[in-house]
């Protein structure tokens, strides 16, 4: 079994979520770290078990780092892909993939059948997720009819680009992008068109503080999805991704189920009921991590999940749906 090394470049507080995955990879080792703050490279290197280099191309450079991982803001990532190409080094990056449509097509044109990319949503790494994947395909409760799910949180405040359309997008594309992936994972089925929605209640910021999108897929599908930083909750740590978050999502399938995710004993489940009628699954731990999967799939030949192209099509259909706010959209994916 081969051991793969990664150069991971921009140590900010995203790491916080992922610390304990990278760790617990077999196939996939952080070698060196790069940020532009060294204190931030030092810090994810010590928990890492990693060495923070000078530069970054201290990282291309590098003949035995096989992956780089480039967790840097959206808006900065075009040279760090050219770089990463030309030294053939695969890529693990996170959503959203570009700030804009003409980005995201450069980043894919880039690397397409050069390299492998993929790009890492809320759904990565998710059992629950893939559990509810393998009960809507297997037609037991029937198929995913609709899916809404509705966030409400205090805007981003630890860096000075979150809030920036021309940097960001706005909370569907900083946050809500996360579940426009996932609905269209879990439909399984085409896109045909979409209804985006963008207003303003009580921020004073660059960019709406309020947003939200209708998917209408083919086979009768739909997912409503609408967040929402109007409110002034609560920071726990303005110096990172640390604040009050109220979360709802409901799935209905075409055979009237109704399915959630629950916790029993710390132990997770999905849960159907019909009328009176209950079905529970439980959740079982993914056998690996998201970079031992990465991996596995690259040796196999096979494409990461979610790859480049689904990333880029994200962009795309927010693009094209905010051209035209409170019009349906016809959309192909």
């Amino acid at each position: 079994m081969n051991i793969y090394k990664a150069g991971l470049i921009g140590c900010g507080d995203y790491l916080r979520w992922l610390i304990d995955s990278m760790n617990a990879s077999s196939r996939l080792k952080i070698k060196s770290t790069f940020d532009l703050d060294r204190t931030k490279s030092e810090r994810r290197a010590s928990q890492l078990h990693a060495t923070a280099v000078n530069t970054v191309d201290d990282i291309f450079a590098d003949k035995e780092i096989s992956v780089v991982i480039i967790f840097t803001p959206p808006w900065t990532r075009l040279p760090l892909f050219e770089k990463a190409v030309k030294h053939k080094k695969h890529i693990i990056t996170t959503k959203p993939l570009a700030p804009t449509t003409a980005e995201a097509k450069k980043l894919y044109q880039l690397v397409k059948g050069k390299v492998q990319c993929a790009v890492h949503y809320g759904r990565t790494g998710n059992a629950s997720v893939e559990m509810m994947k393998k009960i809507f395909q297997s037609g037991e409760i029937g198929k995913l009819a609709l899916y809404k799910e509705d966030w409400f949180h205090h805007y981003p405040t630890w860096n000075n680009w979150a809030t920036d359309p021309k940097k960001n997008g706005g909370p569907f594309m900083d946050a809500m992008i996360h579940n426009l992936n996932k609905a269209r994972y879990l439909m399984g089925r085409k896109l045909k068109s979409v209804a985006f929605f963008s207003e303003n209640y009580a921020q004073k910021l660059k960019c709406n503080d309020t947003e939200s999108m209708k998917l209408n897929f083919t086979g009768n599908g739909c997912a409503r999805l609408f967040i929402t930083w109007a409110a002034d909750l609560e920071i726990y740590d303005p110096s990172g991704n640390d604040r009050e978050h109220y979360g709802i999502a409901h799935y209905i399938t075409d055979k009237g189920w109704y399915v959630k995710e629950i916790n029993k004993d710390g132990v997770p489940y999905i849960h159907a009921h019909k009328n009176k009628e209950v079905k529970e699954w439980k959740v079982e731990p993914l056998p690996c991590t998201p970079y031992d999967r990465f991996i596995i799939d690259l040796e196999a030949g096979k494409k990461p999940e979610p790859d480049i192209k689904m990333a880029m099509e994200d962009i795309i259909i927010l693009e094209e749906a905010a051209k035209k706010k409170g019009k349906e959209v016809i959309l192909n994916f």
